[in-house]
């Protein structure tokens, strides 16, 4: 019986191409992986990253607080306004600056019908608020109109700040409102 013994022939490796390295080339090469300096610089960049960032959202948010506090007291003078034509009695918003809050009330019945809280658990965190007529308080008469005696002209004005950012919230007579930044 005669048997065939397959032969191979060794075969050059074509120009161009790269001869594949032996199992202990990279055993020779040394250790794979990151040096500690490629590694400390790109912790350094993620921190710094991260650091700009939250300074963004840190501006972003104390915009968007006091900007949102302006926007929901400038509808709570429309409900005040629409309370007092409904029910043909008057209602009053009043402030309490240093306890950071407002509370519009029904005056015949004492009523409270809404109550806005700002600062730390509140509806909105705010560092300050004002309302800029005498006696914080703004009062609507029975047919809907606010007095705005002791106030700056023919507009009433309140401000809602929260860090060096401030909305401010103009507004005439009738409850017609004016919402912006300082």
């Amino acid at each position: 019986m005669m048997s065939l013994k397959a032969t191979t022939i060794p075969q050059r490796p074509e120009q161009g191409t790269t001869r594949m390295p032996t199992p202990g080339a990279a055993a020779r090469r040394g250790p794979v992986g990151f040096t500690l300096l490629e590694v400390t610089i790109v912790l350094v960049l993620a921190s710094l990253t991260l650091g700009v960032a939250a300074l963004y959202f840190g501006r972003y948010y104390r915009r968007t607080s006091a900007q949102r506090a302006a926007q929901i007291f400038a509808q709570d003078l429309t409900l005040a306004r629409s309370a007092a034509l409904r029910t043909r009695a008057p209602v009053v918003i009043r402030f309490d600056e240093d306890s950071l809050w407002y509370s519009i009330m029904q005056v015949s019945s004492g009523t409270e019908l809404d109550r806005r809280r700002f600062g730390r658990g509140g509806d909105f965190k705010l560092s300050a608020i004002d309302l800029q007529t005498a006696g914080d308080s703004l009062r609507f008469n029975s047919r809907g109109v606010a007095s705005l005696s002791g106030g700056t002209g023919s507009l009433g004005t309140a401000a809602f700040s929260y860090g060096a950012v401030t909305y401010e919230v103009r507004f005439n007579s009738m409850g017609a409102s004016k919402v912006r930044e300082k």
